[in-house]
C-alpha cells in the first residue's frame, strides 16, 4: 500500500506539473496571439476590387468570352456581350456577399451557369483527333462531313471566336472572391479545336494559305487568353490549347511531300518562333482569390466552412484551439510574400527552376513549419501559408514543358524547309542555338534514327500524350 500511495503522488505531481505546462503554453499562446499585424500592402491590393467602368468594357473581348455559350440570335457578339455583362454583374453581386457574409451560401445570389455540356454542341468527343491518332489531318478528313455541319451550325461561336482575336483589348474584369464562376472554358476549348479541324480540311483540299489564316487567329485567340490568365485554371486551359496548335504544325510539317509555298513556310515560322507566355498573370489573379479567403477567416476564424451536421464538443474545442493560434492578417501577409517568391520563381529560365524551387521550399520549411512548439506567433495561420507552395513548380514544368514541345516542332519545320537529310540530323542539332534546344539541360534536342523523329524530354505528364507522356515527340516528313 505504501508504495501505492507513493505512485498514485507522484502520478498526482506529474499531472499537476504536466497542467501547469499546458496553462503556461496556453498563456504563452494567448499572449504571442492577442494582436495580429496590419495588413501589408501587398495583401490590401489583392484584396481590392473596383468595378469597371462603362468605358473600360467597351470594346473588352473578355466579355464575349463571358457570354461565348450565349444561345444563337440575330447579332452572335452583341448576344454574348449582353450574357457576358450579366454573368459579371452577378459575380460582383456575388463578390459582395462574400465580404459580407464569408462562406455562408444561404441568401447568395444566383449564378448564370453555362448550358450542361455545352462544349459537347461545339465539337463532340467522339469527332475529336484522339491522342493516339499519328495523323489528325487524316482523322479529320475520315470525318469531313460532320465537320462542315457543325462549322455552319456553330457558326455563331466562330463569330465570337474572331470577335474576341480583333477585340481592342481583352482582360477579365470580373472580382475574384471565393466559389467564383469560370468564363464557359469548354466551349472556348472545343470551339479552338473544331478551327484546327477545319484549318485541317482546307489544308488537305491544297488551300494551304486559308488554312493559315484560320491557325493564325487560333493562335491569337490562344495567346489573349494566356496574356490575359489570372487564375492557373486559364493557364492550362491555354497551355491545352497550344498543345492542340502544335500538334497541327507538326501534322502540317510532316504531312506534305514537298515545302509549302514561302508565305506559308514564313507563317508558321512567325508563330512557332514566339515563346510561350509567362504564368506571371496567373499568379498574380492567384493571389488575389487567395486574399478573398480572408473574409472568410475575418470573423469567423477556421470554423467557417459550413458542416453537415452540428459539431461534437471535442470538434468545438479543437476549433477553439486552432483558432488561439491563428491570425488572419498574419497568415494573409505569409501567403501573399511567398506567392509573390513563387511568381518571380516562375520567370526564372527552366533550367534554374528546380534548383531555385527546391531551396525556396527548404526557406519556407524553415520560416514556417507547421509546429507549435517552433513558432507560438500563428502557428496555424504559418501552416496554411506555406503548405500548398511548393505545389507551384509543377506549373512552372508544365509551361517549360510546353515551350520545349513548341522549340521541337519549329526545328521539325525547319528541317522540312532546309531539307536536312537524316544523317545529317545530329550535326545539324549540334548547331542549334540555345533558343531552340532542351530548355531544362540546355543541350541540343535528342535524335532517334530508328524513328526518324525529334524527342524531348519533358518533367510533367501531358493528357494529350499517348499514355499522358512527359516525353514529346514529332516525326519528320516522309
Amino acid at each position: 500500500m505504501k508504495y501505492l500511495r507513493r505512485c498514485l503522488k507522484a502520478l498526482g505531481w506529474l499531472m499537476l506539473a504536466l497542467g501547469g505546462l499546458v496553462a503556461v503554453c496556453l498563456v504563452a499562446l494567448i499572449a504571442a496571439n492577442w494582436n495580429d499585424d496590419a495588413l501589408s500592402e501587398a495583401a490590401l491590393r489583392a484584396l481590392q476590387y473596383t468595378p469597371p467602368t462603362e468605358q473600360a468594357l467597351e470594346g473588352n473581348g473578355y466579355l464575349i468570352l463571358m457570354g461565348l455559350d450565349a444561345p444563337a440570335g440575330g447579332d452572335a457578339i452583341g448576344d454574348a456581350m449582353a450574357l457576358g455583362r450579366q454573368r459579371l454583374a452577378r459575380a460582383i453581386e456575388r463578390r459582395r456577399w462574400v465580404e459580407a457574409h464569408g462562406d455562408r451560401q444561404e441568401g447568395t445570389p444566383a449564378r448564370i451557369p453555362p448550358p450542361h455540356d455545352a462544349g459537347e454542341d461545339v465539337l463532340p468527343t467522339r469527332l475529336r483527333c484522339p491522342t493516339e491518332a499519328a495523323d489528325c489531318f487524316a482523322w479529320y478528313a475520315r470525318h469531313e462531313v460532320e465537320i462542315a455541319s457543325l462549322a455552319h451550325t456553330q457558326s455563331a461561336v466562330l463569330q465570337r471566336l474572331t470577335g474576341i482575336t480583333s477585340a481592342a483589348r481583352f482582360s477579365n474584369p470580373a472580382p475574384a472572391y471565393l466559389h467564383a464562376e469560370h468564363a464557359p472554358f469548354g466551349v472556348l476549348v472545343r470551339a479552338h479545336e473544331l478551327w484546327l479541324a477545319q484549318a485541317s480540311l482546307a489544308w488537305n483540299q491544297g488551300q494551304q494559305l486559308q488554312a493559315m489564316d484560320m491557325v493564325g487567329q487560333a493562335v491569337q485567340l490562344r495567346r489573349r487568353l494566356a496574356s490575359g490568365a489570372d487564375t492557373l485554371v486559364a493557364a492550362m486551359i491555354a497551355i491545352a490549347m497550344q498543345h492542340r496548335e502544335l500538334r497541327w504544325f507538326s501534322a502540317a510539317s510532316a504531312l506534305s511531300a514537298q515545302p509549302p509555298p514561302t508565305a506559308v513556310t514564313e507563317a508558321i515560322e512567325s508563330l512557332l518562333s514566339v515563346p510561350t507566355e509567362s504564368l506571371a498573370p496567373a499568379l498574380a489573379g492567384e493571389m488575389r482569390f487567395i486574399a478573398t479567403a480572408f473574409y472568410l477567416y475575418r470573423n469567423a476564424g477556421l470554423t467557417a466552412e459550413p458542416a453537415q451536421a452540428p459539431p461534437t464538443w471535442w470538434q468545438r474545442t479543437f476549433h477553439k484551439m486552432s483558432n488561439l493560434g491563428f491570425l488572419p492578417h498574419h497568415t494573409l501577409n505569409l501567403s501573399i510574400e511567398n506567392k509573390q517568391q513563387v511568381q518571380a520563381l516562375s520567370s526564372l529560365p527552366a533550367h534554374q527552376l528546380q534548383t531555385a524551387f527546391s531551396e525556396a521550399s527548404r526557406q519556407w520549411a524553415e520560416d514556417g513549419p507547421c509546429s507549435l512548439w517552433m513558432h507560438f506567433r500563428n502557428p496555424v495561420g504559418r501552416c496554411l501559408a506555406v503548405i500548398e507552395t511548393p505545389s507551384y513548380q509543377g506549373y512552372a514544368q508544365r509551361i517549360a514543358d510546353i515551350d520545349g514541345y513548341r522549340r521541337l516542332v519549329l526545328l521539325q519545320h525547319r528541317v522540312a524547309v532546309e531539307q536536312v537529310a537524316p544523317p545529317d540530323m545530329p550535326a545539324w542539332l549540334a548547331k542549334s542555338t540555345e533558343a531552340l534546344r532542351n530548355p531544362y539541360t540546355l543541350q541540343p534536342m535528342q535524335w532517334d534514327a530508328a524513328t526518324s523523329s525529334l524527342v524531348f524530354e519533358g518533367r510533367e505528364k501531358q493528357n494529350q500524350n499517348p499514355g499522358r507522356s512527359s516525353t514529346y515527340r514529332v516525326r519528320l516528313r516522309g
